[in-house]
């Protein structure tokens, strides 16, 4: 017997998965928190708080090995391209 449930499709009609979405916001928001836009850390200046987002992002750890698995990206690539887009923020390069 079939589901008489829907299944929500993403844009390339494939089936969603709810925990890679969950993991992919779980990015979303350390981005965020790399950018300087969303949460603020009381206790610690923002300066400490935003470089610590930013070496989430861009220094090897197994957390974001392990996020970047579950939301179903190849965490290289992520890093290289958080850490592409760090540099011309920094150069000036990127306008907010």
């Amino acid at each position: 017997m079939e589901s008489s449930k829907l299944k929500a499709l993403n844009i390339a009609g494939e089936s969603k998965d709810p925990v890679k979405s969950l993991w992919r916001n779980v990015l979303i928001v350390a981005l965020e928190d790399a950018m300087g836009k969303g949460f603020r850390c009381y206790g610690m200046s923002d300066r400490n708080y935003y470089n610590s987002a930013r070496a989430y992002f861009t220094e090897p750890n197994a957390d974001f090995k392990a996020v970047c698995t579950f939301a179903g990206f190849d965490h290289e690539y992520v890093r290289m391209k958080a850490t592409n887009y760090f540099r011309k923020e920094q150069d000036g390069r990127v306008k907010r």
